[in-house]
Formats: structure tokens, C-alpha cells, sequence
């Protein structure tokens, strides 16, 4: 039973039904520690050899499942690198490898999570080990700790905001990650901030259960590229600093900036918001059950010409159907792609929606689906429910004349939650004006879960099997590794021949 829970569960699903510590996600760029560790009991000369190349220590990966052991594997890779710059991954109380001899209880929050071993045993170990290595923070080339505790995440970020020697000026990426907790993590208004008087040139963070408040204003700077933000309200009292104000002011420094994932579930900004540019922002994805609040005017005052991918995450679970209204998303990507209208043309190449149960408005939609000639690939994701019908419909010509056709440009087009009756229209409807779609990803209804009156419908109605073969490629999707929008937009799914 415990495989079959863990099944399509990973540390960074939103719900507490879905929050598993996926072992293939561990992050792995060289031998594991115990690896080298046993190589150098191997014999006096491996021994010798191997303590004489600093760059075979300079990648640490500790688990508390190494016990007392891991505070010595902290100590030998400290030695042995040298000044090498170090790339540091802290995974704490990981599910799948409780300490040892701890008792497995279950949680009350989910009956099939281990309970975690004691959390003042673990957090002895982290200050020891942290301390240890913040003694090395001007080495620290990447910084990863991955906890499942509240209590363990504040004792490190404590730590690591007392002053140091040397500053961390060769920190480049910085994950800091709660899971497995619905809580999130924030700075009580006396500790101080993060890598005091540093100014690391971080080109990589994310900050997922932690609030920004952490972390100084410097850090959110012009090296930054790649930025990810888990973050939720609901369970508890916040910092003041952390509000959607200040983290909209922290982005407007980040000219630089590339990918941008917004996982939010707070209240829209109090203030209007001001104009913010993100001049090479490439690849944008926001996620959150509150988005009709506040992402159409996000998408108004945030200034990103050179946006190509765009990913909308209703974030709505399997026992959370909450509708999202579309409206307001609709104008203003309405506004965005209006070329007689808008002086920052919005040109994606990819638009991805997930997770929405949405009621469009078929004129607004056909307006958009007829604005959006540059996009090549479409998702309609699962959880649309029946909002994916609506949407589809907008795929289907109303006439014949091509200057008034949905998505000119579409090559891939990647279907959840819709009958098959649609896509065979779908596809035999495009055909004759702009041709064959290349590629075409479907879930048909045989492999996925249907509600009991659309299976009703479907058993009284025969589609001709007539459209496969008018497309280039076609993949029949069987089951999803998992619903997150990175999964359904990377394709990792299972196929059926």
C-alpha cells in the first residue's frame, strides 16, 4: 500500500495528499560521499591517492540517514578539497530514510508519511554540521538544504545569518526547500538576515516554504537568472516583509532574469502595482488558486518582451474544485497580443494551462486563440475539467478565411480532459486551411479517469476513426508521472503504441 501512495508523488506537489520526497529528484554531480569514503579504506595507496585530488571532494551530499557518520563525511570533504569551491546538498529527515531504529508512526496529516525521527536529535546534527560548514562560506559554490521540518530550516537559516570572516562571494546557487509541511518559514522580526555583509553573485534560487524576507535586497540582483518561489498564506501568521509588494519591488531589480516560476497563494497587491521591466524574462509560470486576483494585472504592469513561454497553473487538486474565472486572464492576454493596441507585444511561442476549471467567454477566447499567431505549442492540461471543452472549441475555424483563424501557427497541440469527438474536429477542421498539426499528444478516455456522465455520453457515440493518421505524430498518452505543471510541460508521461 505505501509503494502505491508514494507512486507519482513528489516533495514539491502542493497538496499534503501529494507531498513525497521522490528519490530520482536528488541532485547528483559526482561520486556519493560513502562511495569515496569506502574507497579510501580500500588500501594505504588509494588512501594516499585519493586524499591528493582536492576536486573528488569538492561535491557534498549528506542525509541524516548517514547518522553520526555524516558530521565525519562533513569534516573529510572540508579537509580533503582544499580551497576548491564546494557544491553542498543537506537533505534532512528524508521519508524514505528514516534514522535508524526510529520508530515509524503515522502522521496525522497523512497516515502514510513515516513520522520523522526526533527533531532536537536531527537539529543537534544540522547546528554541528552547519557550523562546520559555514566556517567555509567563501567557498560555497552551491548551497541546497532540503528539510522537512519548520523547526530545522529556522536553526540553519540562523546560523547562517551570523557574520563570517569571509564573506560568500562565490555563491551562485541557493535552494532552500520546506516540504512535507504546510507551513512556511519566516524570520522573526529581531534575527537578522542571510549572508550579512555578502553580496553572493546568486544566478540560481528557490525558495520554496521560505519567505524572501530571509534574504537581503542585494541578493535579488542583476546575477540573478533563474528564480522559483513556493510560497503560501494560508496556516499562520507572516513577517510584514513578506507581502506580494515587496516581493513585486525585489523583482523589478532583476533585469537579468530569465525563468520565473511564481507559485503564490497570497492576497493581490494592496497598492496599484508600478511598472516593472523584465527585459530578457524567457520562460514565466505562475501558479495559484487565487490567480483571477491578481495575475491579469500582473501581466499589465510587468514589462517582458522577450516572454516565449508562458505556463498558467490553476493549482487546483483532485478533492479541490475551485472555478477559476478566466475573464480577467483573457483581456489581458487580449491586450497583450493586440498588435493595433499594445506598444509591448506579447509573441509566445508556447502557452501551457493547467488545472483550470474555467468558464471563458467563446467571443474572448476566439479573440485570443485569433491574436496569438505565434504560438506552436498549446496545453490544455488536466484538471481542466470541462473548461478544456470551451477552450478547444476555440481551435475550430469559423470561417474560411485565414486572416480569421484560432492559432494560425500551432504545431503541437497537447489535449487532456476533452472528448474525442473534439479532436477529431480538431484536427480534420485545421487540416484543409494551414494544414497538419505535426505533433499531437491525447489522453483518450480509455486512459484516463471519466466522470460517470461523460462516460455515459461516450458509450452512445462512435467517432470515426479518420483523423489519426492526418497528423505527423501521434502520441497516445497513458498515465501521468504526476499532475505538476513541470511534468505535463516536459511530457513526462508514459505512452501507449
Amino acid at each position: 500500500m505505501q509503494n502505491e501512495v508514494q507512486k507519482g508523488r513528489y516533495w514539491d506537489d502542493w497538496h499534503q495528499n501529494q507531498c513525497w520526497y521522490d528519490e530520482s529528484e536528488k541532485e547528483s554531480n559526482g561520486p556519493p560521499p560513502s562511495a569515496l569514503i569506502a574507497a579510501m579504506c580500500v588500501c594505504k595507496r588509494w588512501r594516499c591517492l585519493m586524499s591528493q585530488i582536492p576536486t573528488l571532494w569538492t561535491v557534498l551530499q549528506i542525509s541524516f540517514g548517514d547518522c553520526a557518520a555524516s558530521l565525519e563525511k562533513v569534516r573529510t570533504f572540508l579537509k580533503l578539497s582544499g580551497t576548491h569551491p564546494l557544491k553542498i546538498t543537506l537533505l534532512w529527515n528524508d521519508p524514505h530514510n528514516p534514522f535508524s531504529g526510529a520508530p515509524r508512526r503515522a502522521s496525522l496529516l497523512n497516515p502514510y508519511l513515516p513520522e520523522p525521527v526526533d527533531e532536537s536529535v536531527a537539529g543537534a546534527y544540522l547546528v554541528l554540521i552547519i557550523l562546520e560548514l559555514h566556517a567555509h562560506v567563501h567557498r560555497w559554490r552551491e548551497f541546497t538544504l532540503r528539510t522537512t521540518s519548520k523547526m530545522h530550516i529556522r536553526q540553519a537559516l540562523v546560523l547562517i545569518s551570523r557574520s563570517s570572516v569571509h564573506p560568500a562571494h562565490m555563491l551562485e546557487k541557493l535552494h532552500v526547500q520546506l516540504v512535507h509541511d504546510q507551513l512556511n518559514v519566516d524570520p522573526d522580526h529581531h534575527e537578522p538576515l542571510i549572508f550579512p555583509g555578502s553580496a553572493p553573485p546568486i544566478n540560481d534560487l528557490i525558495l520554496f516554504g521560505t519567505s524572501w524576507s530571509w534574504l537581503s535586497p542585494s541578493i535579488f540582483s542583476p546575477h540573478l537568472v533563474n528564480l522559483r518561489i513556493h510560497y503560501c498564506t494560508s496556516g499562520g501568521n507572516i513577517n510584514i516583509a513578506t507581502t506580494v509588494d515587496v516581493l513585486l519591488q525585489l523583482l523589478g531589480a532583476l533585469v537579468n532574469l530569465q525563468t520565473l516560476a511564481l507559485e503564490l497563494d497570497m492576497d493581490p497587491p494592496e497598492d496599484i502595482m508600478s511598472p516593472i521591466a523584465l527585459p530578457r524574462l524567457h520562460y514565466l509560470a505562475m501558479k495559484s488558486r487565487k490567480m483571477d486576483c491578481w495575475i491579469a494585472d500582473f501581466l499589465h504592469y510587468v514589462h517582458m518582451p522577450n516572454l516565449r513561454i508562458l505556463t498558467l497553473d490553476g493549482a487546483l487538486g483532485q478533492f479541490v474544485l475551485v472555478e477559476i474565472q478566466f475573464g480577467g486572464i483573457l483581456q489581458g492576454l487580449i491586450r497583450l497580443t493586440d498588435k493595433n493596441s499594445s506598444s509591448s507585444l506579447l509573441e509566445l511561442d508556447e502557452l501551457h494551462l493547467v488545472n483550470f476549471a474555467h468558464r471563458a467567454d467563446p467571443q474572448l477566447l476566439h479573440r485570443l486563440c485569433k491574436q496569438m499567431t505565434s504560438v506552436k505549442v498549446l496545453t490544455l492540461g488536466p484538471g481542466g475539467f470541462y473548461g478544456n471543452n470551451a477552450f478547444a472549441m476555440g481551435l475550430l475555424p469559423t470561417s474560411r478565411e485565414l486572416a480569421d483563424f484560432p492559432f494560425p501557427g500551432l504545431r503541437t497541440l497537447i489535449v487532456f480532459d476533452i472528448p474525442i469527438s473534439f479532436v477529431r474536429r480538431i484536427v480534420l477542421e485545421r487540416l484543409s486551411l494551414v494544414g497538419p498539426l505535426e505533433e499531437l499528444y491525447y489522453q483518450e478516455p480509455d486512459s484516463r479517469p471519466v466522470p460517470e456522465e461523460e462516460e455515459e455520453e461516450e458509450e452512445d457515440i462512435i467517432v470515426p476513426d479518420d483523423w489519426q493518421h492526418q497528423v505527423e505524430k501521434y502520441h497516445h498518452i497513458d498515465n501521468l508521472e504526476s499532475d505538476r505543471y513541470c511534468d505535463v510541460v516536459s511530457r513526462r508521461w508514459s505512452y501507449l503504441a
